[in-house]
């Protein structure tokens, strides 16, 4: 009975978290983010702070309400990122918002389809997010602007959330960017256990005891490593081939 009380409430509470993150994202696109607009020279920065802070709230939340729990080794690195790409794996729809939780100035490559929200939409488009439909040359050229401000650009390789007991494996898209921008590469190992918001299936079927969300921040690699080789295409797939090992090792022994 207590286990069944227990499900039940984390069932409501879940769905009371999804809301929070569309409808609290268009509330605040109606109340805070029009004052941003009487300080022009900061707005993307103060935007960027926003979102970190609200969803710094909404994390903590999850825990105490004891929906999730978290443990997150190296968090320190993180704070020495500014102007490098932070590298991630994808189990889990709350991955971005765990490290975007952890990181003050963060941008991200976003779907369009996020960009074109009616409710998230205006948050995106005002925190300067990068959205993945642009040409090949704008997308990298916000890229690198972004980078080049000083900010964390989070990217996640997969492209996709990736399936529970499946090895990764990376688009070269991240490695096509990295090699051109030079940026450092920060690498970060998620693993959710056991499995919730994967890829496929619905928000309320979720496991019978709450997560345990581990964010393991690893080494800071350097890109120009990879631009020994004479082709930038081949020195894309040796960061991509490089990162899939990489990642196959510590998921497994996770």
């Amino acid at each position: 009975m207590r286990r069944r009380l227990d499900y039940t409430w984390r069932l409501v509470a879940t769905g009371g978290a999804f809301a929070f993150i569309f409808f609290g994202g268009g509330l605040l696109a109606v109340t805070v983010l029009p004052l941003l607009a009487l300080f022009p020279r900061y707005r993307r920065e103060r935007a960027q702070l926003l979102i970190h802070l609200a969803f710094r709230f909404y994390v903590e939340a999850l825990q105490r309400l004891g929906l999730i729990r978290l443990q997150v080794d190296g968090a320190e690195k993180l704070n020495q990122c500014g102007g490098r790409l932070v590298v991630a794996n994808h189990p889990s729809l709350l991955d971005v918002v765990m490290l975007m939780a952890m990181v003050p100035r963060a941008q991200c490559i976003v779907k369009h389809e996020l960009w074109a929200h009616p409710l998230l939409g205006p948050l995106m488009r005002r925190a300067g997010y990068i959205r993945n439909d642009l040409e090949a040359e704008e997308l990298i050229a916000a890229c690198q602007a972004a980078l080049a401000a000083g900010n964390i650009l989070i990217v996640f390789p997969e492209g996709t959330r990736s399936r529970p007991g499946k090895p990764p494996r990376f688009r070269r898209g991240f490695a096509n960017l990295a090699t051109l921008t030079g940026a450092p590469i920060q690498l970060v190992v998620i693993t959710c256990d056991p499995p919730t918001l994967v890829k496929g299936e619905p928000w309320w079927r979720i496991p019978s005891r709450p997560p345990l969300f581990r964010l393991m921040i690893g080494e800071c690699l350097d890109a120009d490593r990879y631009l020994k080789y004479s082709y930038r295409s081949v020195a894309a797939r040796r960061l991509v081939q490089s990162l899939e090992q990489y990642y196959a090792e510590k998921l497994a022994n996770a």
